[in-house]
């Protein structure tokens, strides 16, 4: 028994204090019913065998379920929560980014996949902008991973806050973001791209200084590739090709003209 116990408090240390007291309540309100199944059968008994000496089997009845029901179904609980809550971390880390938050590629694409064949079902126009943050290896060259890495969860976070609860977002491939946006067209996904482009060019963080560089303020811009499936169909690979054929064409056109600055 004292064995018993000692497994029950060490299962309950694996979970939150929240979650140790919902267990506790579950554990108590089945040990009660328990409980009083055991007293009502246990009177029945009594009643139909004439027993006389009614305290001690009561007694007993009610004891039983206390020590035989409460700690095990406790330590089952605790278990059942703690693998519950191991099981959802593990389904955040299969879809979610770990440095912005967003959806990841595999999962992002997973949801644009099924967000195709839906409209091609209800016949519905999707459109995709495949959006880049400019000259991030320079960025991360001049200033080191710290300052890059702010910069994208910077990024993300001001597109996440511009886009519609329908929309999808995630992150696509190192500096690269994709959006999805169910139920527009070509023109208006392109209107969305040149606002968010303005949008992000106004982003600026400070990189860290050093002892012989001082603290310089970096501006964050980006460059936009659009398709959609009024031009490419409803395959995933010849929308995302477009996109990425579109983006390559604005990096080409960006070198031809003067780059914008990276430094204010």
């Amino acid at each position: 028994m004292a064995k018993l116990f000692h497994v029950v408090a060490t299962s309950a240390r694996l979970v939150s204090r929240s979650d140790r007291r919902s267990a506790l309540k579950g554990t108590a309100v089945i040990t009660l019913s328990a409980v009083l199944v055991s007293l009502v059968l246990t009177s029945i008994a009594i009643m139909l065998v004439g027993e006389r000496d009614w305290l001690s089997p009561l007694v007993l009845a009610a004891l039983l379920p206390l020590l035989l029901v409460a700690p095990p179904l406790y330590l089952f609980s605790c278990r059942l929560i703690a693998l519950d809550r191991y099981n959802h971390q593990l389904q955040q880390l299969a879809r979610e980014d770990h440095l912005t938050g967003l959806f990841n590629r595999p999962h992002l694409l997973g949801m644009l996949e099924r967000e195709l064949a839906l409209s091609q079902r209800h016949n519905y126009t999707v459109s995709i902008l495949l959006i880049e943050i400019e000259d991030f290896t320079q960025l991360l060259d001049s200033y080191g991973r710290h300052t890059g890495e702010k910069a994208l969860r910077l990024f993300a976070d001001c597109i996440r806050e511009k886009i519609r609860e329908s929309d999808l977002f995630g992150r696509f491939d190192g500096a690269q973001f994709l959006l999805v946006l169910p139920h527009t067209n070509f023109d208006d996904a392109a209107r969305m791209g040149e606002g968010l482009k303005a949008l992000a060019g106004n982003l600026k963080l400070s990189s860290p200084g050093t002892a012989t560089q001082p603290e310089e303020a970096v501006t964050v811009c980006a460059r936009i590739g659009v398709a959609s499936t009024e031009n490419s169909g409803r395959s995933l690979n010849p929308l995302l090709n477009e996109a990425d054929y579109a983006l390559y064409q604005n990096r080409n056109e960006g070198r031809e003209k003067t780059p914008p600055p990276a430094l204010s």
